[in-house]
């Protein structure tokens, strides 16, 4: 359940594109078929509301449309437990993941109360939440229906900023995220989320405009209701039921907070009748009686039943917040909103209830993840009838004395990609790489090594590169499309960079050099020292099929100028496959490829390489950057060579030679041409450590890069 529909600009290749790659063996063609496992997560507390601990697979029947299910694997994963003594990021289950989607009602709320509720929803994303929970901002109008903010995530600097504005921010610092991890480009560089207000993040003159934004917002809203209130309310529950759908692509339970005032209750469920028409009942005039009025619209019932189904479906539960009681004070103009019997159903029929007029909005939310700090996922292996969206009915029973369980009602059958909607594709990548879920349909190769950069950042060019054989699996049609999503996060879970791209593919002209070679797209990242988790995500836009790479990054600190050396870079002819270059991010720094890769290496056309496949005793080119040695090209730098085992052990000397050499620069950068030629080594994994130094100061550093041996 993973797809997309990208928004980023994309690059229409055909013959004139630079073409690069080195063919690889053909790899098999894997069947459609897949070996399945249906996870299920259950949470079980006692009669106090505390989660039962200890529990085994022996402790549960799971059944599948009314069938018995051999329960093949069951994980325990309890998030009272804090990490201690580690800053590298956590490996959870995805299932297991506590997801809350904070949902801002803009139509049926007064404005007062949506900014004093977006007060309290900051103070849970900055305080409330576990460093391994995720967070989805949202906002529903009749107008624009569900807007997703920013997508599940720990990122609490960008959960914040969304909170704050709600989507009503100047166009220029909104970020052009395609799958909305980023919200705010201009919350990137500063800082964690420790620094990010948490009593509002805005000025009084903001905050005010804001609330005049929503004012006129709602008096619209107010005349249009009044008019046509069954009709937003038909919208609203639309609208919730897609979001409901969307979010069965995501793992694990999903827990939305919905904070809204909810629509009159008299719409839904009716009203009182008059002692006229109750003197009309008993006198058998009933037909004088306006039913709807009295007993409520039948239809609108069938509909708000429909929406809950398909959230309970999904795995999701809404919690609904009466802000109405999170209000500063009384709005004016506006008189209260009765609508507490309408977020009961709204509430009720996902198994989720209603916090009632409660201004401590922390301490509610507080109980609700006590409650759901433990999570048991069940696996199974289920039988597939083929048809895609069909739903499955589940039930878990729990053998635990005393023990009330909660689990999903049933999960649907994977449906095609074509048709998933645009949301549904967003939110279903986002998830993949947010929790890394490992995927390989699509392999990828990552290279990506920093070099200094202005004020402080450092530039860091990444090389995406994916075999095209593999990437075409499955492919028809005439033109390919590849969507590729790279995102730097710090270990505090702030992400600091990101690029996306969409490139499509004139098959008619490429599809062999494409079938034979790789696509390779070199981007870039500006990133301050520190440590990174990069992510890496393709997907082919047409079939569906994806493949995730995530690694570890240090950035150094390049303010002092000393020696560095950047990771040595592979050549290889561009005979074959697909070379797109990304344009530079970073003032003054261009992408290494133009004038970092010598004009030697542009004569023959080279391009570079993320995981090279050599032979033995053949000489391949490799490019080498270096910053802060020698002033001039002289004999004083000199250079050596290791090959390392793919553990990091040495094993011999390489054998390089230089081809050529380039003056430092005003930067003090220089650039060499090497030969290497790997001898007598077994077909394999190694990596290539180059070593530099400058004989007159005696300084010098080295990096490594891997290479294959054919």
């Amino acid at each position: 359940m993973f797809r997309f529909s990208a928004s980023a600009a994309a690059v229409l290749l055909n013959f004139s594109a630079v073409l690069a790659g080195q063919t690889s063996p053909p790899s098999p063609v894997r069947e459609s078929a897949e070996a399945v496992l249906v996870e299920v997560p259950v949470r079980v507390v006692d009669r106090e509301g505390k989660p039962i601990r200890g529990l085994t697979a022996k402790d549960f029947d799971l059944f599948d449309d009314g069938r018995r299910q051999e329960i093949v694997a069951c994980d325990a994963i309890d998030l009272a437990h804090k990490r201690s003594g580690t800053d590298e990021p956590e490996s959870l289950h995805p299932a297991a993941r506590r997801h809350f989607l904070i949902l801002f009602d803009l139509t049926f709320a007064r404005p007062k109360a949506v900014l004093a509720a977006r007060k309290a929803a900051k103070e849970f994303v900055l305080s409330g939440m576990d460093d391994r929970d995720f967070a989805a901002v949202a906002t529903f109008s009749v107008e624009k229906g569900v807007r997703l903010l920013v997508t599940f995530s720990a990122d609490r600097v960008q959960l914040a900023r969304a909170i704050d504005t709600l989507g009503i921010s100047a166009a220029s610092t909104l970020a052009s995220d395609p799958l909305q991890f980023m919200y705010d480009v201009m919350n990137t560089m500063g800082g964690s989320a420790s620094g990010v207000e948490r009593s509002g993040g805005q000025s009084e003159a903001q905050a005010a405009g804001m609330l005049e934004t929503l004012q006129t917002l709602a008096s619209l809203e107010r005349a249009r209701l009044d008019q046509h209130a069954r009709s937003q309310v038909v919208r609203l529950t639309q609208a919730l039921g897609g979001l409901a759908r969307a979010l069965d692509t995501v793992e694990g339970r999903k827990d939305v907070i919905y904070l809204s005032e909810g629509f009159e209750n008299r719409l839904l469920s009716g009203a009182k009748g008059t002692d006229q028409e109750r003197e009309w009942t008993l006198t058998g005039e009933s037909w004088k009686v306006d039913v709807e009025k009295t007993f409520g619209n039948s239809n609108l019932q069938s509909q708000v039943r429909e929406m809950s189904d398909l959230f309970r479906r999904s795995d999701c539960v809404i919690h609904a917040v009466d802000i109405g009681g999170l209000r500063a004070e009384a709005d004016v103009g506006f008189s209260p909103v009765r609508g507490e019997n309408a977020l009961f159903e709204i509430a009720n029929g996902t198994g989720g209830e209603v916090l009632r007029n409660d201004n401590d909005f922390h301490a509610q939310l507080s109980r609700l993840v006590a409650r759901t700090s433990l999570v048991y996922v069940l696996a199974f292996r289920p039988t597939r009838s083929g048809q895609g969206d069909r739903f499955h009915e589940l039930k878990v029973k729990v053998r635990a004395s005393g023990g009330r369980l909660s689990a999903r009602p049933g999960y649907y059958e994977r449906k095609a990609f074509r048709a998933l909607t645009p949301l549904e594709r967003s939110l279903s990548a986002a998830d993949v790489i947010a929790n890394e879920i490992p995927l390989s349909d699509i392999p990828l190769r990552l290279l990506a090594s920093p070099v200094p950069g202005p004020k402080g950042f450092a530039a860091v060019p990444v090389l995406v590169e994916v075999p095209g054989d593999r990437f075409l699996i499955q492919q028809n049609g005439l033109r390919a499309s590849a969507e590729i999503y790279v995102y730097a996060h710090d270990f505090q879970n702030q992400l600091r960079d990101f690029f996306t791209q969409t490139i499509s593919v004139d098959l008619t002209r490429n599809r062999t050099r494409l079938a034979g070679g790789t696509l390779k797209y070199f981007g870039q990242l500006s990133l301050p020292p520190g440590q990174y988790r990069l992510r890496a995500l393709v997907r082919n836009g047409e079939t569906g099929r994806m493949g995730l790479v995530a690694q570890s990054l240090r950035v150094p600190d390049f303010s002092e100028n000393k020696p560095y050396l950047a990771a040595p870079m592979f050549l290889e002819s561009s005979a074959d496959g697909i070379f797109v270059r990304g344009p530079s991010r970073v003032p003054g720094v261009d992408v290494p490829a133009g004038d970092e890769l010598l004009v030697a290496a542009q004569r023959d056309d080279l391009v570079p390489a993320a995981l090279p496949q050599v032979r033995s005793g053949t000489a391949s080119r490799v490019s080498v950057v270096a910053y802060h040695f020698a002033a001039s090209p002289g004999d004083s730098l000199r250079i050596g060579a290791q090959v390392l085992s793919e553990e990091g052990r040495p094993l011999q000397e390489g054998s390089i030679a230089v081809l050529g050499k380039a003056p430092a620069d005003a930067r003090g950068r220089q650039s060499l041409l090497v030969a290497f030629t790997p001898e007598g080594l077994a077909p394999g994994r190694y990596s290539l450590r180059l070593i530099l130094q400058d004989s007159a100061t005696g300084e010098g550093g080295h990096a490594s890069t891997p290479f294959m041996v054919r």
